[in-house]
């Protein structure tokens, strides 16, 4: 779970050890799962990370896929400024837009030809999804755009849902997190009438990555 808008948690305080966390849990999958479907970002791309966290996905996309320009959109002051150090240690080459705030925070008239959204939709009630925050991005989404979501997904396995229980409940705790159970965030997403492109289950079924288009 990444930082994100007032609605999905405050994690300012917990950002300098929220990637150290994420590996003692989950090593270096959670990162990997990321990766799977980066390759059909276009070149040239205009590109929007929401809640990227300290900046990891950032360098990867900058690296890989060569996007023309980036807006990089965290509700976590801490974690943009992370980002945006991370930029300048490891000398990564773009134009990246980094801005504190939620999807609320999108300028009128900006358009995007990709969204991505690592551990995002985890955070956030079904009722914000449909109402809320998918209808805010897919404001500014092209109407051809690709919509590429990393995320929790409800599983079977009773440890992994104990796992998922557990996370609930700390970042319920230590960020104010709203929610009491992961949302079906899959059918949130057929409701606003995108449709899947690709999918890969990733860490065992718990994690699910996936392209979407309108």
């Amino acid at each position: 779970m990444s930082a994100k808008s007032t609605a999905g948690g405050d994690f300012n305080w917990i950002a300098p050890v929220y990637d150290a966390l994420s590996f003692m849990v989950f090593g270096h999958r959670l990162q990997w799962a990321q990766l799977v479907f980066l390759d059909r970002i276009p070149v040239g791309a205009s590109v929007l990370i929401v809640g990227g966290g300290a900046g990891w996905l950032l360098e990867q996309v900058l690296t890989r896929c060569q996007p023309k320009r980036m807006v990089y959109l965290d509700a976590s002051s801490q974690m943009v400024a992370r980002a945006s150090r991370r930029m300048i240690h490891k000398a990564l080459v773009g134009s990246v837009d980094f801005r504190v705030g939620n999807e609320t925070a999108l300028l009128p008239g900006e358009q995007f030809d990709v969204i991505i959204t690592a551990f995002v939709l985890d955070l956030f009630t079904e009722t914000t999804l449909q109402t809320s925050f998918i209808p805010q991005l897919l404001a500014v989404l092209k109407p051809t755009g690709l919509w590429f979501i990393t995320d929790f997904v409800q599983t079977n396995i009773w440890w992994q849902k104990a796992l998922l229980w557990s996370m609930i409940r700390f970042f319920r705790l230590i960020a104010g997190l709203n929610v009491r159970a992961l949302a079906d965030w899959r059918q949130c997403l057929h409701k606003s009438e995108l449709v899947l492109l690709e999918r890969k289950s990733q860490v065992g079924g718990m994690v699910s990555t996936e392209v979407w288009i309108r």
